[in-house]
């Protein structure tokens, strides 16, 4: 396994692809994850991209991209305009020497928000990979769903609509929680199928306003992801697994106390909810008894003030984590 970042975490730094390169290499990181293919998508330069990915591997880190979202409810030109758009980015990405490629259905907050029915958003998700499939095949190349607030269940049925071939899954280690899924058990749901990962982590606790549980995103190593648990399962699939710390603030909730809420999260069984009940009982105990900063306290402090301590903090973590493991 490796350690890296997703250029997210550092997006405030404002630097160009080269730039990063050399930040990631320079404080002793060995990979990063960033969005370039959707950020090009409209000019998509095969020559400087493959600049890029050269840039990168001469430096002995590994570099994986994003692409234009999967989701034609959310593109205006509809699906033929965006199954277009993604036939020309996976075509860049594999010519450039990129396969594994990052992607999501859910951008913001649809799955809660949005007019059309969430069930509507995964099906045409599905429609469009299957509709991707020659291209895919063609270029070796496969579609890594991440854990966007979609729930482990929901990718897996994408997966079981279009095959592993085609759809895997980033997993974003602390966006489980926000789905009010317990960690460790989406990591073992998901683990065949995962290629690339958001190494990210964050506290649970009760919420003031009393619809059920809100997310503190925190340096990994700090929160309630059990990295020391999850890291083994998911490494005997992929033991070269990118471990990309994906690091912000802002809070988010899971309002397993709200009935709307829990009926747009059918597959939560009740162990599981249980479980995740159970780690933000003892957060809060933990809060009330001050180990924990209080959450609008420890929220207050910009996170660009705090940026580089809290991913050096990451980077240190996992890589003293991977030696205890003998995964490194």
């Amino acid at each position: 396994m490796r350690v890296g970042i997703d250029s997210f975490t550092i997006s405030e730094l404002n630097l160009n692809p080269y730039e990063i390169i050399d930040y990631v290499t320079d404080n002793g990181f060995e990979g990063f994850q960033f969005d370039l293919i959707g950020q090009m998508s409209e000019t998509l330069d095969h020559g400087e991209l493959k600049k890029i990915k050269k840039y990168g591997d001469d430096k002995g880190i590994y570099t994986h991209v994003t692409i234009t979202s999967v989701n034609p409810v959310l593109f205006e030109g509809g699906i033929d305009a965006l199954e277009l758009r993604l036939e020309k980015e996976i075509e860049a990405a594999a010519e450039a020497g990129w396969h594994e490629l990052r992607c999501v259905i859910n951008k913001e907050s649809e799955r809660y928000t949005h007019r059309v029915p969430w069930s509507v958003h995964i099906d045409g998700a599905i429609q469009l990979i299957n509709r991707l499939r020659s291209v895919l095949e063609r270029y070796g190349s496969r579609i890594n769903l991440e854990t966007h607030l979609e729930s482990t269940y929901e990718l897996l049925h994408v997966i079981s609509c279009t095959g592993s071939h085609l759809t895997g899954i980033c997993l974003d280690t602390a966006n489980t929680l926000a789905a009010a899924e317990d960690p460790v058990l989406a990591a073992k749901r998901v683990a065949p199928y995962t290629h690339l990962t958001h190494a990210k982590d964050a506290i649970v606790c009760f919420s003031k306003e009393g619809k059920g549980i809100v997310r503190q995103g925190k340096p990994v190593g700090q929160g309630n992801v059990d990295f020391e648990t999850i890291l083994p399962i998911l490494s005997e699939y992929s033991p070269d697994l990118p471990l990309s710390i994906e690091d912000h603030k802002w809070l988010w909730t899971a309002d397993i106390f709200d009935e709307d809420w829990m009926k747009r999260n059918p597959d939560i069984t009740p162990y599981e909810l249980g479980q995740f009940v159970k780690i933000a009982w003892n957060t809060q105990e933990r809060l009330w008894a001050g180990e924990i900063p209080p959450i609008d306290e420890y929220e207050a402090t910009p996170f660009a003030d705090e940026m580089e301590d809290r991913l050096f903090a990451s980077r240190d973590y996992l890589f003293a984590l991977l030696d205890k493991l003998n995964l490194h």
